[in-house]
């Protein structure tokens, strides 16, 4: 509910302050007082488009802040609070600032929004009948939203919406595989080849550095053996008199030595170690001298295999890791690609059975949403009979349309005013008094289902007038039960029904002229109706007339 707006330096307003009731409140004032500025203001908390001229002579910049009560479980508070808002005591201040020069701001609490997060805001919290870029029912997808409220096809739709949820995840998976098995079909031969060639050559991990490291010992055979031969005749000598020989006599004479002055035992000691290890190397270079051999088809065999490795990482990967991992790769998808197919099959049997709950459910959201429609067009069409249009044709058609997550059904309100006309959308409703009536009977009837706690009536009164306008003040006060309506107005017989009454008027000070607004209450409220009856405060039987309707 709008509790209270502040406006200050929009147009002739300086700084004014509306508080506003729940119920029916009514605004009204004489032509040019300045009720189209405050329902501009209003606008602009809507999300409408700034502009600097609006702000008032001599200021640098206008704003609007108004403050709105939320219920505990309002949609919006979710919001709100995704978007850094927390409520405070189940309030938020919405603030626009308009300036002359700039870019203007937003706020909810302290919070900055853009125009967008506004708009998203007041849908949900306002509808304003008599500005066609603010009638929410004008909208096809909110026509629906009302039916099925009034229906009470939320059950329906939620099953609905879940199914189609489902068979959408299945038509996503079988689409996926489907473009996978397409890929691997492009894929098919290569990958058989791949698959083929890589199981032929058995690679395995690290297989290259052992080969390199076998090619090089073979392709030096020549040189490690004639060293290990020079080293180990060295080391035993032709004719037995290598080093092995020379140190084992120096280990003896040590030994003699050591005898006779023991502290040469350290070096003895060092000796004997000497020769047994040099004597042990002579015996280990002999038997790889033994074993050594040469073969020419083993070396070229080896580097015919480095040359396979080579060339399969070239293709397959920088490394044999990689290009064991491809290998792998490949024969998975080979083997996917046969249970994928088995999938597939499995998948287009389960969409097609749920493609059928999906359509069973639409149908029965369908016939409950025509039910429904039937009921609906019936109460509208008796308060527009009511509100002044005897020969009104209102009526909701439900038709079929590609579905989407709310369901298979396009709803449309259709519209004519007088005997002969066509149907029309009410999109295409020209009268702002008409289409104000609309609403208004639209609004009474769904008081209840409609979830929009503040609704502003302008131009309701448009081309109406006698026991018209009473049946649409008594339809505003009857609505009024269970919504905050605000309506500004000319006609007294609407002003009389009014639980909080707001006067708009003029002033003039020092050469400015300013907007003001109070709340009147008994013999000023009384004076006011008696203006809007016949021009003047003073008439006695205006007055008269005045208190007849107020009773």
């Amino acid at each position: 509910m709008l509790e209270h707006i502040d406006i200050r330096n929009l147009a002739l307003i300086e700084d004014i302050h509306i508080d506003f009731t729940a119920g029916f409140n009514v605004l009204t004032g004489e032509t040019g007082a300045g009720k189209s500025i405050i329902l501009g203001a209003l606008g602009l908390l809507m999300g409408e488009k700034a502009d600097g001229n609006m702000v008032r002579t001599g200021a640098q910049e206008a704003s609007i802040a108004a403050l709105v009560s939320l219920d505990s479980n309002h949609m919006m508070l979710s919001w709100l609070r995704d978007h850094g808002v927390e409520p405070d005591d189940g309030a938020v201040l919405i603030r626009r600032v308009v300036r002359q020069r700039g870019r203007g701001a937003i706020y909810v609490q302290s919070t900055p929004m853009t125009r967008s997060d506004l708009a998203t805001i007041s849908d949900a919290l306002f509808d304003m009948h008599g500005q066609h870029e603010h009638q929410s029912l004008l909208h096809s997808d909110r026509q629906r939203k009302v039916l099925d409220s009034y229906g009470e096809c939320t059950p329906e739709l939620e099953t609905y919406a879940v199914q189609l949820k489902q068979l959408e995840a299945l038509e996503h998976e079988a689409s996926s595989i489907e473009h996978a098995l397409e890929q691997a079909g492009k894929e098919a031969d290569y990958l058989a080849f791949v698959a083929e060639e890589l199981d032929r050559a058995q690679v395995q991990p690290s297989e290259d550095d052992l080969l390199e490291e076998e090619v090089s010992v073979l392709s030096q055979y020549e040189t490690i053996q004639e060293n290990l031969e020079l080293v180990h005749d060295t080391l035993k000598g032709a004719v037995g008199e290598g080093a092995v020989h020379e140190l084992a006599s120096a280990m003896q004479a040590s030994r003699r030595a050591a005898k006779a002055d023991a502290s040469l035992e350290e070096i003895a000691a060092r000796l004997e170690t000497i020769y047994f290890e040099t004597q042990d190397i002579a015996e280990s270079l002999r038997d790889r001298l033994s074993q050594m051999s040469f073969s020419q088809a083993r070396l070229d065999e080896l580097q015919a295999r480095l040359a396979l490795l080579q060339r399969l990482k070239k293709k397959y990967g920088p490394s044999l890791d990689a290009v064991i991992r491809f290998h792998n790769e490949v024969k998975e998808k080979l083997t996917g690609s046969e249970q994928s197919d088995e999938r597939l099959e499995i998948l287009r049997k389960e969409i097609r059975r749920q493609d059928e709950l999906v359509q069973e459910s639409a149908q029965r959201l369908r016939k409950k949403r025509i039910a429904a429609a039937e009921r609906l067009q019936k109460e509208i069409t008796a308060r527009l009979v009511h509100l002044g249009m005897p020969h009104v044709v209102f009526s909701i058609e439900v038709t079929e349309k590609q579905r989407t997550i709310h369901g298979a059904d396009q709803v449309d309100f259709w519209f004519s005013a007088n005997l002969g006309e066509p149907k029309r959308s009410m999109k295409e409703i020209a009268s702002g008094g008409e289409l104000s009536r609309v609403m208004l009977a639209v609004k009474t009837v769904l008081a209840e289902a409609d979830d929009v706690e503040t609704l502003v009536f302008d131009e309701v009164d448009a081309g109406i007038g006698g026991s018209v306008a009473i049946a649409v003040g008594q339809q505003m006060a009857e609505l009024a039960q269970s919504r905050q309506v605000i309506a500004i107005t000319h006609l007294a017989s609407i002003a009389a029904k009014a639980e909080h009454h707001l006067v708009v008027h003029k002033e003039t000070e020092q050469g400015r002229t300013y907007t003001k607004i109070h709340p009147v209450t008994e013999a000023q409220r009384i004076a006011e109706i008696a203006r809007m009856l016949s021009g003047r405060h003073d008439d006695e039987r205006a007055l008269a007339h005045a208190r007849s309707l107020v009773i």
